[in-house]
């Protein structure tokens, strides 16, 4: 008996996985209580900079916070070892407690609108809920649906929710009388940007010159990253790494500092003008006598070149900012391809510019798809570029966003602006990929 019962030890199940990571999750928690125990207690000892929550708490009886959070570092770790022991009452508990504290960061956000805190207690309730219920699914992906209602869903509701208001005289953000006849006053702001202003549609205008300035680089970035990525691709493998990671070398450096670099070689004193006004102009001016070429280049070499704050310095500024990511996708998508394709073409008869257009091309346009959002999105929306190196000569969209945030402090025209974008986009890429889901299932 006693053997049979020790193989049945051996082959006993052992401890969920998910039951076994809430535990170590648990115990996690227990530490954080510890530590923000440990603050409480030592802030007359340390100049500890104090939380939200602590301001809050800091109004309450002395004796209070040692009590709130004493009780949840033993509950935790109570709970957080009786599932690793794999108690019975464990896993209800710990679901009860994982209920009650959602609620309580819930309201705490009401309450007191600390968000740092309400998202910690929401997030890690949250995922000791799922992990309780050993629901695969849910598990495997609460911490990306955690943050994209955290980072991209809220936030549009929150911008959403601004848009429908309208600016004080104090740049504080007022909302009109809620009446059913009254409905049209919440859209105000979406009006205005499709309507004239001084007899002129201003915003569409700023909107049209975006979608074409962007829509340019992202085509020039095709035009010169797809040979480029197609000669790393076909590159020995200790070739192409070193390539790609001579491409991926201008990530290593601030944006902002390599659009200042670029303003320093283009402006009147800069590197090209310096050389053009000074050192190629004395120079024809020396062999002015002996050649007319030469006498017509000292003419025009007189005047600085207009390199800086102009729509060719911002096109140039988004080339160089973007080219990397119109790179990246179409390289690793040619990488992939099948060579032995293009070599059948060729010994079918087809030639070069047939191989190109109806078998490279056609097979590697998830590449070019991917590059052309990846580019053309950020391009539409960027301000960096045309406010430094188009000065306030060109003004995108994106300058108007900022413009309306930061100086002019009209939040809810800013907001329905951003709104008005990001619907455009997103109508414009759901009916591209449709369009492309009908040609292939043709």
């Amino acid at each position: 008996m006693a053997t049979a019962s020790a193989q049945r030890e051996e082959i006993k199940a052992g401890l969920n996985p998910m039951i076994r990571l809430a535990a170590y999750l648990l115990l996690a928690i227990a530490f954080v209580w510890a530590l923000l125990l440990f603050r409480w207690m030592t802030f007359s000892v340390f100049d500890w900079q104090p939380f939200d929550i602590e301001s809050l708490i800091a109004e309450w009886p002395p004796i209070l916070p040692y009590i709130i959070y004493g009780t949840l570092l033993v509950v935790d770790l109570i709970i957080g070892l009786a599932l690793l022991q794999d108690r019975i009452w464990a896993r209800s508990v710990g679901i009860a407690r994982s209920m009650i504290v959602l609620t309580v960061g819930l309201l705490l956000y009401v309450f007191s609108q600390d968000f740092i805190g309400a998202a910690f207690l929401v997030g890690t309730s949250g995922m000791m809920l799922v992990l309780l219920l050993r629901s695969t699914p849910w598990t495997l992906a609460y911490p990306a649906a955690f943050y994209l209602l955290i980072f991209f869903i809220i936030p549009i509701i929150i911008v959403l929710a601004v848009s429908l208001g309208d600016r004080s005289r104090l740049g504080t953000v007022t909302y009109p009388d809620f009446e059913l006849n009254n409905l049209g006053a919440y859209l105000d702001d979406y009006v205005r940007f499709f309507s004239r202003i001084g007899g002129q549609f201003i915003y569409l205008r700023i909107f049209g010159r975006s979608v074409l300035i962007a829509a340019a680089n992202t085509i020039i970035c095709l035009l010169f990253g797809y040979p480029f990525a197609y000669w790393i691709a076909r590159r020995p493998q200790g070739y192409r790494n070193l390539m790609v990671l001579l491409v991926m070398i201008p990530f290593w450096t601030n944006f902002l500092v390599r659009t200042y670099a670029w303003m320093l070689i283009l402006r009147d004193s800069g590197l090209i003008n310096n050389f053009w006004t000074i050192t190629l102009h004395e120079q024809a001016l020396m062999l002015a006598d002996s050649n007319q070429l030469f006498s017509w280049l000292a003419e025009i070499s007189e005047s600085k070149l207009p390199l800086l704050f102009n729509q060719p310095a911002v096109l140039l500024g988004l080339f160089y900012g973007y080219l990397p990511f119109m790179i990246l996708p179409l390289y690793a998508n040619i990488d992939r391809l099948d060579w032995s394709l293009l070599e059948a073409a060729s010994d079918l008869g087809a030639g070069r510019l047939n191989s190109i257009f109806r078998i490279l091309i056609p097979l590697t346009m998830p590449g070019i798809v991917a590059g052309s959002i990846i580019v053309f999105i950020p391009s539409l929306g960027a301000y960096v570029t045309p406010d430094l190196m188009g000065g306030a000569k060109v003004s995108l969209i994106g300058n108007l966003l900022q413009q309306q945030f930061m100086t002019v402090r009209d939040w809810p025209f800013g907001s329905a602006i951003g709104f008005i974008l990001m619907a455009i986009m997103l109508v414009a890429i759901i009916i591209y990929f449709r369009i492309s889901a009908k040609s292939e299932a043709l």
